[in-house]
């Protein structure tokens, strides 16, 4: 029996203070012999109260932000004693309250388990370490509850890790005359394991193409599609297309829209998508007689399903067949590569070193420096750092030019202990890693290239933001020779400018910027593409770009023969701006590509018909306001210009 009068923090804190072992006053049993006699009764009881205490505080009339924070200290009064619990309490306040739909309170609460990509013990662990009442609660409630606005960036800086420029560190080298070398940039695969041929391809959840893909909408009458590319079909050892059986797709009247053999615009990339993909980047060095050097994989190895569907194994066999198929293909180029918000589980978690629940990750580090290493593309120093440092790592090429590897799930939204101390600067030493680097090469006037996945004016928290900005800012452009990146799945670009403001986006404020390369996978609405960069071999700035893709959409009647890969145009050539031959594509040149996209309705469809390569699904600039956005994500490199840009725009 409770004592009356007591919350459910003070009964928690009562039980764990040693105050079972004494009598009640009143005359009441022992607590301790209560516990003892009915220990899974007592949890129970735990649970019950801080369920009421919760249910409580949502039928108050309190803001939702004021409600949110409260709820983050009830739970880390809880976790700090009962972790365990906590799964349980927030699952059943979160079904009972009607927060969210019974199928996300699960995900988002439940405890981890192997078998699906819950993160109820990733929360538990979060509320243990952050300030519910300063930034870290603000935070969070603003980014995963949408409860709170938006709140002020800290004022932090890691110049203390630099010293001042120099004057020649102002100035970017100048390149050579006609003297490149070729790169191959790869990203977002997301391989679809259990991608079936025949399956609803037009499904109501977030992924299709599967046995468990359903539309849950009444079907309509409509005319039955053309398709006729639905053969179980894959590549040899060979790699040459063996031909399967034919499946009969439409013999299930409850599809809409039944899975072809290449892939569909709603699904991720099933392995014979992948490995056509790598196919036709071989064949291109073969027609063409050329090489790449090395190849950088901006991220993102695992598909787009549901929580419930996403388990550990799956992730492992993801990650391993996606670098297995690109080592087969590819052989002896070297990849250098990073891991995607995918590419962890659960889904978009990773804990810094020394806060206890590294160990959660450790495999993960651990598969990718021995596939990295077994398959030639790290030496052993580097593999080894990859160990300790989340998979990010530095390596010189051949050529002299250093890329540095950086893991963005430090600073992704979705990443619950990215919350931790959220004000401060580095709490998982990374960029202490890259400054380091940075500093190094400086010093011997060597050339950096950085791959990561996330770019920072979208899905990155506004510290780690603010912060990759200043490190660019400060060894830019001497050091800096390029910033890559992956996630959207679009071909893009960010700008980053000297000062803040839309005012200030003029062309001598340019500071550098970033490639965001296009994905493999179709998902969502997109063809699937890759592209190569021709390199100064002197300062390894990029010269041009040349991008390649398949109409998707052809592969869907052309009675299960391979997709046609073709080129789709050059970064230099595509959009008729008057630039220099012996120039490199720097960000003054994509400045000018940027204005003309803000200024010109049909410059913007150009650069929408580039970043979803000429899919059905381009959105129309012209006659819309689809388009809208695009300027603001193009000149904007942080989250909060990216988000001060968007506020200013014109309401529709």
């Amino acid at each position: 029996m409770w004592i009356q009068g007591l919350s459910a923090l003070a009964a928690l804190n009562f039980f764990s203070n040693g105050a079972l072992a004494t009598p009640v006053a009143t005359g009441e049993s022992s607590l301790e012999q209560l516990l003892e006699s009915s220990y899974k009764y007592n949890d129970g009881s735990v649970v019950e109260m801080f369920v009421d205490e919760l249910k409580a505080l949502t039928s108050t009339n309190s803001s939702s932000c004021s409600q949110c924070v409260t709820r983050l200290s009830i739970g880390k009064s809880l976790a700090l004693l009962r972790p365990d619990l906590v799964p349980e309490v927030y699952t059943r306040w979160c079904k009972e309250t009607k927060f969210m739909s019974n199928t996300s309170c699960v995900s988002t609460y439940s405890r981890n388990t192997v078998s699906t990509s819950q993160t109820g013990t990733n929360f538990a662990d979060m509320l243990t370490l952050i300030d519910p009442f300063n930034y870290d609660g603000q935070l969070y409630c603003h980014y995963k509850e949408s409860a709170c606005p938006k709140p002020s960036t800290p004022n932090v800086t890691l110049s203390n890790m630099w010293s001042p420029k120099q004057p020649k560190h102002y100035v970017a080298p100048e390149p050579s005359v006609n003297d490149t070398f070729k790169v191959l940039h790869i990203s977002d695969f997301h391989i679809e394991l259990d991608y079936t041929v025949g399956q609803e391809a037009n499904c109501s959840t977030s992924m299709c193409c599967t046995p468990h893909s359903v539309n849950t909408k009444t079907k309509k009458n409509e005319t039955s599609l053309p398709w006729n590319s639905f053969y179980e079909s894959k590549y040899d050892e060979n790699n040459t297309l063996i031909q399967g059986s034919y499946v009969d797709a439409f013999g299930n009247s409850s599809i809409w829209a039944p899975a072809t053999t290449f892939g569909n615009y709603e699904c991720d990339a099933p392995e014979i998508l992948i490995n056509s993909s790598l196919n036709s980047i071989v064949d291109f060095t073969k027609e063409n007689n050329i090489s790449f050097d090395f190849a950088i994989f901006t991220g993102d190895l695992v598909d787009h399903d549901e929580i419930k569907y996403t388990g550990y194994q799956m992730t492992v066999d993801s990650e391993v067949a996606v670098f297995r198929d690109i080592k087969d293909r590819l052989e002896s180029i070297p990849v250098y590569s990073v891991l995607g918000n995918h590419d962890t589980f659960p889904y978009g978690e990773l804990a810094p070193e020394g806060m206890g629940f590294s160990n959660y990750f450790n495999w993960n580090a651990e598969l990718m420096a021995d596939m990295w290493e077994d398959f030639g593309w790290l030496d052993a120093k580097s593999s080894q750092y990859a160990r300790k440092h989340y998979t990010g790592f530095s390596v010189e090429t051949k050529l002299g030019l250093k890329i540095i590897s950086l893991n963005s799930n430090v600073w992704y939204k979705k990443n619950h202990y990215a919350y931790f101390n959220a004000s401060q600067p580095d709490n998982f030493g990374q960029f202490e890693f890259l400054i380091d680097e940075l500093n190094e090469s400086e010093s011997n006037d060597q050339r950096v290239w950085i791959i990561t996945h996330i770019p920072f004016n979208g899905d990155s928290l506004p510290v780690p933001s603010k912060l990759f900005a200043e490190i660019v800012a400060r060894f830019s452009p001497y050091t800096i020779a390029g910033i890559f990146f992956g996630h959207t799945h679009l071909d893009q670009f960010q700008i980053l400018y000297a000062s803040s403001g839309n005012d200030a986006k003029q062309i001598e404020n340019v500071v550098n910027f970033g490639w965001t390369s296009q994905a493999v996978t179709p998902w969502v609405e997109n063809n699937p593409s890759w592209r190569y960069y021709t390199v100064d071999r002197k300062t390894f700035s990029i010269m041009d770009s040349f991008n390649y893709y398949t109409k998707l959409n052809e592969t869907f009647t052309n009675n299960g023969a391979e997709p046609k890969w073709e080129f789709e145009y050059s970064a230099r050539d595509g959009y008729n701006i008057s630039w220099p031959a012996t120039s490199p594509l720097n960000g003054s040149y994509w400045h000018e590509v940027a204005q003309k996209v803000n200024q010109s309705k049909e410059y913007n469809q150009i650069y929408e018909n580039y970043a979803k390569r000429f899919s059905p699904y381009v959105p129309d600039c012209i006659n819309t306001s689809d388009c809208d956005e695009d300027y603001c994500f193009l000149t904007s490199f942080t989250v909060d210009s990216y988000d001060s840009c968007i506020a200013s725009l014109p309401k529709h």
